[in-house]
């Protein structure tokens, strides 16, 4: 039998909208907090730093979540679909994604480094940011792994472990006016470093046990059966919502890209909570299609779609209000208040249509339909390079942020008719 989560535990006869107050509210304390701790770094190395080095910055926090994205379709989908299998089979499965994770974290960090390299950022600065996006990957598999386990209030400690880390380090920094992009770089290592000590020595002993019992071998089947189409439809979803980022910063540099992240910092609260939930969800969408459960299916969709429209209003609320009332907090002279605010409209739009995109695509992942999302990916990435190229050409870094709303607008009508489709076959 399965372990229960912590909400479970705690509130297991609590009235309906308690009870799902509760289950998502758990959950997204702990991306809440991270992305607090991002949105205020942002706040401190937008106004201390120079352009093209916060568009570095800004970059890195691009990059990273696409390598926890990797992480996820190549090691965390196959752990989570191992719930329904035999024990045996189960571990054998959870030892090899294991393995995988240390060979993963380490080609995230080489990753990283050749992108940064490739966007004119200095080596030492390179191989820090790409230390640091390493270990982000190691923890992100180690918080989904936490979840699929039934730990997740290790899961959340971890995120507050950071978030505290990184406040307390920006803290210091600005109490010495010590604020430089060296010492950012160190404290966002620092940081990762310190949220892996909630994992306790279980997990590392368990990923240090995988690289003895895990055989690579025993991965290729899972990677026909699933990851090789996950994969697929991470990286050609990459540059559907994404194209805007490495277009604008290889051809324009880290400079032009840095206006883009200073709009984008104020929608980042809703991007972290839409990016994080679906590991919590996954699993339980997985155990309703295996019991055949339409109206628990149905219910956790609502559900899902109506707690990431709430987080997407408060920022929404946030954003409007930081703008009108305290500009001085994001902007200074180096960007102009009319391009911030249209920015941060464009996207604004981009995470309400992804406020309806994300739970459908979370379900169809849980229910194995692979390679039919990595098909609409395929298809969505081409119109998104395309528009979002052509933009950037035509009128400037601001516009190409249109080809990434066009691209998501036709990813949700293709979602919503495979959806369909999916139900029509399965009740």
């Amino acid at each position: 039998m399965r372990p229960l989560t912590q909400a479970q535990t705690l509130a297991p006869q609590a009235p309906g909208w308690i009870a799902t107050a509760w289950r998502y509210g758990l959950p997204i304390s702990g991306p809440v907090a991270t992305s607090g701790a991002h949105f205020l770094a942002s706040l401190v190395f937008v106004r201390n730093l120079p352009a093209s080095e916060f568009g570095l910055f800004s970059f890195v926090l691009v990059i990273v979540p696409f390598c926890m994205s990797i992480m996820a379709a190549l090691v965390v989908l196959p752990v989570n679909n191992a719930l329904a299998a035999p024990p045996q089979e189960r571990a054998r499965i959870e030892a090899t994604c294991l393995t995988m994770n240390a060979i993963l974290t380490a080609l995230a960090g080489a990753l990283l480094f050749g992108f940064l390299i490739a966007a004119r950022a200095p080596a030492l600065f390179a191989l820090l940011l790409a230390a640091y996006g390493a270990i982000f990957t190691l923890r992100w598999f180690a918080r989904s792994f936490s979840f699929v386990k039934g730990r997740t209030g290790t899961a959340i400690a971890s995120d507050i472990v950071y978030a505290a880390s990184l406040l307390a380090g920006l803290t210091a920094m600005l109490a010495g006016h010590a604020v430089q992009f060296l010492a950012g770089a160190l404290l966002l290592l620092a940081a990762a470093l310190a949220s892996l000590l909630p994992f306790g020595a279980r997990f590392f002993r368990d990923q240090i046990d995988a690289i003895g019992r895990g055989r690579i071998r025993d991965y290729r089947g899972i990677f026909r059966d699933i990851t090789r189409w996950s994969l697929m439809g991470v990286i050609l979803t990459e540059l559907t919502v994404n194209a805007h980022a490495y277009l604008v910063t290889f051809i324009s540099g880290p400079g032009p890209f840095a206006l883009l992240a200073v709009g984008q910092i104020l929608m980042r609260p809703a991007s972290l909570v839409q990016g994080a939930l679906p590991d919590v969800e996954r699993p339980a969408m997985t155990r309703v299609i295996a019991a055949k459960d339409g109206a628990g299916r149905a219910r956790l969709l609502t559900n899902f779609r109506l707690v990431l429209l709430a987080v997407w209003t408060a920022t929404a609320i946030l954003a409007a209000a930081i703008l009108i009332g305290a500009p001085q907090l994001l902007l200074k002279n180096t960007y102009s208040p009319s391009d911030v605010l249209l920015v941060t409209c464009i996207t604004g739009a981009i995470m309400l249509v992804r406020c309806f995109r994300t739970p459908p695509a979370t379900l169809m992942q849980a229910a194995g339909e692979l390679k039919a999302l990595a098909n609409i990916a395929a298809y969505t990435s081409v119109i998104s390079i395309l528009l979002t190229l052509a933009f950037l050409l035509a009128w400037g870094p601001v516009a190409s942020l249109l080809g990434i709303l066009i691209g998501e607008i036709v990813i949700l009508a293709m979602l919503k008719r495979m959806v369909a489709g999916w139900e029509a076959r399965h009740g």
